[in-house]
């Protein structure tokens, strides 16, 4: 068969190449450094499009106490999102603090304070019972810099008594401790960013406003890098108010994940804001805040949870009055108190018509 006039001149150019030096290498030069920037540019376009994670990314520093009181000790666990159980079992996809031991996490975005909670701790307690969870707690603390670590002030409200390893505690006798609130995260559907839906325990940087490092300047609640979670010892520690806690773990507490609900590229001037307030008699409050009116709130997301499970918003409000309203603003609050010593813990949750959230997580406080 006849060879075309264009291949005979490709052959003959090869044939040149081969007999007279680097001919083929000129020919094909250009297009070998067109074809390897097409690459390097679809890789750097592939790498840009993936979005920085809001989990964990990076182990700081950890120190298990020569792996105290026993569990699973692999730092790593606790990066990336976070696998949980439900409600009645505990993920083992965890890395245990040992006994009274830490471990410090970075991100790669920075945690900002926003309305509501910022950000969810995943342990992997359990129900019990309708109102009681296998707990084991820890405190958290967080840093801008690396070296000043503030922790988030943390109340205990239970027994004065330990009630022994492997015992069980009320869920809402731990404020701002993490370890008590079951983690649905890892379900299908459930929305990570949602304390409500996600479950863990929710922290707002707001309650360290009047930390004394953030009066110094030594921590940028807008610019928060690194979260260290600190093992509680049971009938040792203390809460931000002199308590002993009674921790019911004899091991530690297990960390499945740290989860960023605001971060840098995600604030915003007009975003909603849910305020939960529970005074000492337990008849809750619950603002629903939008810079851009009521109307712009998505009536369809409001998610509430009572003792850490799903309830129905719309029956626990309907137990309530309007306390304020305004353009932007409306408040709900509970008909009546509560016996003493009956403590809970509430939150809610609530999007916008832009798909911007915001969340809250209480415990009813004791009385001074």
């Amino acid at each position: 068969m006849r060879k075309s006039e264009d291949e005979a001149e490709v052959l003959g150019s090869i044939r040149l190449s081969r007999n007279g030096g680097n001919m083929l290498e000129m020919h094909l030069r250009p297009a070998g450094i067109i074809l390897v920037a097409a690459i390097s540019a679809l890789s750097a376009s592939s790498l840009s499009a993936q979005s920085p994670s809001i989990h964990a990314t990076e182990v700081i520093d950890f120190d298990s106490n020569n792996m105290a009181g026993g569990g699973i000790f692999d730092p790593a666990k606790s990066l990336g999102p976070p696998t949980g159980a439900g409600l009645f079992a505990g993920s083992v996809d965890v890395h245990s603090l040992g006994a009274g031991g830490f471990l410090t996490l970075g991100f790669e975005l920075q945690l900002i304070d926003g309305p509501g909670a910022d950000f969810i701790v995943s342990e992997n307690p359990f129900l019990t019972g309708p109102f009681e969870s296998f707990a084991e707690t820890f405190f958290v603390e967080v840093s801008s810099d690396g070296v000043n670590f503030a922790r988030i002030p943390a109340d205990y409200y239970g027994p004065s008594t330990s009630p022994g390893g492997f015992g069980v505690s009320g869920i809402g006798v731990f404020g701002n401790l993490g370890g008590s609130i079951p983690v649905r995260a890892g379900n299908p559907g459930v929305d990570l960013q949602d304390p409500v839906d996600a479950g863990g325990d929710a922290f707002d940087l707001a309650d360290l406003a009047a930390d004394p490092l953030v009066i110094a300047g030594l921590l940028d609640l807008q610019a928060v890098s690194q979260v260290r979670l600190v093992d509680v010892l049971g009938a040792v520690d203390q809460d931000s108010k002199g308590r002993i806690i009674q921790d019911p773990s004899s091991g530690s507490a297990d960390i499945d994940a740290v989860t960023l609900i605001h971060h840098e590229g995600n604030d915003s001037d007009n975003a909603p804001l849910v305020e939960l307030r529970i005074p000492s008699d337990g008849a809750f409050e619950v603002f629903f805040e939008d810079p851009d009116g009521l109307l712009d709130l998505d009536l369809a997301s409001l998610k509430a949870a009572l003792f850490g499970q799903r309830i129905d918003p719309l029956a626990l409000l309907r137990a309530t009055y309007i306390s304020e309203i305004s353009p932007t603003r409306v408040g709900f609050k509970f008909l009546f108190g509560l016996p003493p010593g009956l403590h809970y813990q509430l939150a809610f949750s609530i999007r916008d018509k832009q798909g911007q959230r915001s969340g809250a997580s209480r415990v009813r406080p004791e009385a001074p």
